[in-house]
């Protein structure tokens, strides 16, 4: 490498470190000709790192992602306690300029009120146990949900439950996503939920791959994360 590329490079590395955010936005404006990319703000990606919750950078990112490119008109989320992946749903609707609606479900949330301030617009929050309050939700949004998110109770039975009580209110193609698809009673879960409806479900897969493992004195560790897609006919 030439001198002159090497400290071209380095100029160009340092500053991307010292202004990482604003250099994006730049390589955007210089190398996306469509000007839907170029008048994205990248800024709205604070949220992945900022929003209160139990999911790793990865299933942040992908929350995100999927959330963006998908467009949900009508979200359910099931296990929203202090708001983190609402906020990040949110974040996505919010820099698609998107007046979509979310319908979130937890018994006992806690959610600060800087961050209810930021959600209170367009989400509806239903503090009660799942699945016996799906029927309800469903009936306030007045439409088919076209994306879902359960993160409630991670037994199998309460997994199974949750997604069985959604599938009847989900449009066709639309999308359910797991959280802590790795974890056995959740993974059981969703194989078996899967299984049970061969012509209206197909199971994705995880979609992230890291895992947080949890050391116990018996029965051996533990292993929590992942976030599984199930796409619905």
């Amino acid at each position: 490498m030439s001198p002159g590329i090497r400290n071209w490079f380095r100029a160009r590395t340092v500053d991307r470190v010292r202004d990482p955010v604003g250099r994006l936005q730049a390589d955007l404006q210089g190398h996306d000709v469509t000007a839907f990319a170029t008048e994205f703000d990248v800024a709205r990606l604070g949220v992945i790192a900022t929003a209160p919750m139990l999911m790793s950078r990865a299933e942040r990112l992908m929350l995100f992602s999927l959330a963006f490119g998908l467009r949900p008109r009508c979200y359910l989320e099931i296990g929203t306690f202090q708001g983190g992946s609402a906020l990040i749903v949110a974040a996505a609707l919010d820099a698609l300029g998107s007046d979509a609606r979310m319908y979130c479900v937890d018994p006992a949330p806690q959610i600060a009120p800087a961050h209810w301030a930021q959600l209170q617009q367009r989400v509806q929050l239903f503090e009660a146990t799942s699945p016996e309050i799906i029927p309800t939700v469903a009936a306030a949004a007045g439409m088919p949900f076209d994306m879902a998110l359960i993160d409630g109770d991670h037994s199998y039975k309460g997994a199974i439950r949750d997604a069985e009580a959604v599938l009847p209110y989900m449009a066709h193609g639309s999308y359910i996503i797991f959280h802590d698809g790795f974890f056995v009673e959740v993974r059981r879960a969703i194989d078996d939920f899967v299984g049970a409806h061969p012509d209206q479900l197909v199971d994705f897969g995880l979609l992230t791959r890291e895992i947080t493992i949890e050391q116990r004195p018996k029965g051996g560790p533990l292993q929590w994360g992942g976030l599984r897609v199930v796409y619905v006919r």
